[in-house]
């Protein structure tokens, strides 16, 4: 991953089902360093990588449908 990037964030611990972060980091402790927003402020957090799951948020292009030719 390209850091900063925008992601969303899945993490059971702090109930994240979605929450839109900036990965600023992933560190050599096996976390991930994010900014979360909360209360109004900017949050910096530390988050284990074996129990949370990023997604990027902004989506792939669409990329135009491959068609097989029998020749």
């Amino acid at each position: 991953m390209d850091v900063p990037t925008k992601v969303l964030v899945y993490n059971q611990l702090l109930s994240l089902s979605g929450t839109q972060g900036l990965l600023v980091a992933l560190r050599a402790e096996g976390c991930y360093e994010i900014k979360l927003p909360s209360q109004g402020k900017v949050h910096t957090v530390l988050l284990p990588v074996a129990e949370t799951a990023l997604v990027y948020a902004e989506a792939e292009p669409e990329a135009a449908p491959e068609i097989d030719v029998e020749r």
